[in-house]
């Protein structure tokens, strides 16, 4: 029984170290775009030469499909579309504590997928995970308990943040360099309005942080926004300090 157990794991490591061959991930290529054959795309990422993490490009970041549908977010998100049928609003519209949790972790999981994709410029899908994570912490501040809400609420400067940039790198790709300003000047007063609101709430320490790194962010990418004399604009974000932020979170996650 025992040799049993070691030819099968003989056999697993060597599957997977063939894997690893034939993908070819290394420092200058940590990461790798595969497409499957229900059409999905799937993102392998090596951070480093002891970590392999794949992430589907939609959906859950995970691929499940809790209830027979993408995401939890889209589960959840129809329940209150049907309950507003019934009700002609949203006021009344409750979940259970652990169902806000898994919304929350979703909306975890889908962060760190939008940092990889800041990473390599798919602003689009950028966009997409943004605008997802902001609908849930705009849901919860709704309609959960409060202390449940701020789980998530505290972060939505970041969240602004970066939906902003992914709106205005779209704009850039279409050479438009006003509209680009235009999202980010919308950004920037969303964040501030953000700010505000923390302030009003005693949210001090989230108002500083929001206020002096995202904000400050956003400021300083307009500032290069004004002085681009090229065709198109850098990311604010460094891809470097990405694909480093990327590897602990996927470590955290095997932990």
């Amino acid at each position: 029984m025992a040799n049993d157990s070691i030819q099968r794991n003989t056999r697993w490591v060597q599957t997977f170290d063939r894997i690893l061959e034939m993908l070819n991930l290394d420092a200058d290529r940590p990461v790798s775009v595969l497409q499957i054959e229900d059409g999905r795309e799937v993102i392998v990422v090596q951070p480093n030469a002891f970590t392999l993490s794949r992430i589907y490009a939609t959906g859950r970041p995970d691929g499940m499909r809790p209830h027979g549908v993408d995401s939890y977010y889209d589960y959840f998100f129809a329940k209150l579309r049907t309950y507003e049928e019934q009700h002609g609003t949203r006021e009344g519209f409750e979940l259970e504590s652990d169902e806000w949790e898994i919304l929350f972790e979703e909306s975890f999981h889908r962060y760190t997928r939008y940092l990889l994709f800041a990473g390599i410029k798919r602003w689009q899908d950028v966009q997409r995970d943004t605008a997802a994570n902001i609908d849930v912490t705009n849901l919860a501040r709704e309609c959960a308990p409060s202390e449940i809400a701020w789980q998530s609420y505290q972060y939505k400067g970041y969240m602004l943040m970066m939906h902003s940039i992914a709106n205005a790198e779209l704009s850039l790709q279409e050479d438009d360099n006003e509209t680009a300003l235009g999202h980010i000047d919308a950004g920037i007063q969303q964040i501030g309005e953000f700010c505000g609101e923390c302030l009003r709430e005693e949210h001090g320490e989230a108002e500083n942080i929001t206020r002096e790194r995202y904000l400050s962010n956003l400021i300083e990418f307009r500032s290069d926004l004004e002085t681009l004399e090229t065709e198109t604009a850098e990311s604010e974000s460094d891809e470097e300090d990405i694909l480093a932020e990327l590897e602990r979170l996927l470590n955290e996650d095997d932990a």
